[in-house]
């Protein structure tokens, strides 16, 4: 499962095992659009800059261009001979990069809606793609050990990085430095030189996710183990630990400015921070009823209680449906299910 925020944060797009992808208004929970074409699952969808198209990367070897207002499919791009398993927009929106299980990087021209050029060094899949932030250069995590930055004019590899099965890398806001992923270990690298700036310990399985905040001052990261952890980037100090997840993290995006993380879970569900009081200072009791002020809301199924998790949520989305819990006019008691639609 893969899931992105807008550029404006008030929509989510996230691609699922069934073939289609979702637009979610992030306030109401409602489905905005559903985006059909793939033919396998989704293993990557990414908003635009400007949030007007959505890219997607598919177990059926293609990248569809979606436009978000309409649903509609503008382009789809084929080349890779294997599951596109990462893609990405560039920074001013005019180019996509894409990473495949054919050990390939590939660049394309969205204006033109046409491959540019194809980038080869890796000797195993490409897991994870992404742009610098000044759009000059690609960055790419491979299962041959390495992380490699390219040129995005020549296509030349600049820098190769040695990691242990690198799942994720991400560039700092200002550019100056990466973040990556591997078994157990977050790495923290210097982006001009490739020298390695610290080791992030605590997870105690492969980072499958990772992510630097607005600001650059934080880091997060997914792993295996069950947990989002949140660090200091200037100290490498663990500053938050969530273990609530009862299974891996696939996914986390970057912490916002009000620093809100969204995580997805093989659990199949996503869950989006939310604002009001009420939404945030709810506790689970031990017989699963949602409490507020000693009142009793919501009784929630064991199933699904452990990913209602802290930053507290009120949307769930699952591959295989979605709820919204909402507290607004809610009733107490047994009269719960009156406040819990579907």
């Amino acid at each position: 499962m893969s899931v992105m925020f807008s550029p404006n944060g008030n929509q989510i797009v996230s691609g699922s095992s069934d073939c289609s992808i979702i637009i979610w208004d992030v306030k109401t929970g409602n489905q905005m659009k559903i985006l059909q074409g793939h033919t396998g699952w989704i293993s990557s969808v990414v908003f635009s800059p400007d949030g007007h198209q959505i890219v997607s990367g598919s177990e059926d070897q293609s990248i569809c261009l979606w436009d978000t207002k309409t649903g509609y499919q503008l382009k789809k791009l084929q080349g890779h001979t294997d599951i596109v398993l990462s893609v990405a927009f560039s920074p001013q929106g005019d180019y996509i990069v894409s990473g495949s299980w054919d050990q390939s990087v590939r660049l394309w021209d969205i204006k033109k809606c046409h491959h540019l050029m194809k980038l080869q060094g890796h000797t195993d899949n490409v897991v994870s793609v992404t742009f610098s932030p000044d759009g000059r250069q690609i960055m790419s995590c491979s299962d041959d050990n390495s992380i490699r930055l390219w040129d995005i004019k020549t296509g030349q590899q600049l820098m190769q990085l040695h990691s242990q099965l690198p799942l994720s890398a991400a560039f700092s806001p200002d550019g100056h430095q990466i973040v990556s992923g591997s078994d157990k270990l977050v790495e923290v690298w210097d982006a001009k030189t490739g020298q390695k700036l610290g080791g992030l310990k605590g997870h105690t399985s492969y980072v499958t996710s990772v992510a630097f905040s607005a600001d650059g001052n934080q880091i997060v990261s997914g792993s295996n183990d069950h947990s989002v952890r949140v660090w200091n980037a200037k100290t490498d100090d663990e500053q938050t630990n969530f273990q609530e997840y009862s299974n891996q993290i696939d996914f986390v995006a970057s912490l916002d400015n009000n620093n809100q993380i969204t995580s997805v879970s093989v659990d199949q569900f996503i869950n989006v921070g939310a604002n009001s009081l009420v939404d945030t200072s709810w506790v689970i009791d031990k017989d699963g009823w949602i409490c507020f002020a000693s009142n009793h809301l919501i009784w929630i199924p064991s199933t699904i209680r452990k990913v209602l998790h802290h930053p507290h949520s009120i949307l769930i989305i699952s591959q295989l449906g979605s709820a919204k819990i909402s507290f607004k006019d809610s009733k107490l008691g047994y009269l719960w299910h009156e406040s819990y639609t579907s």
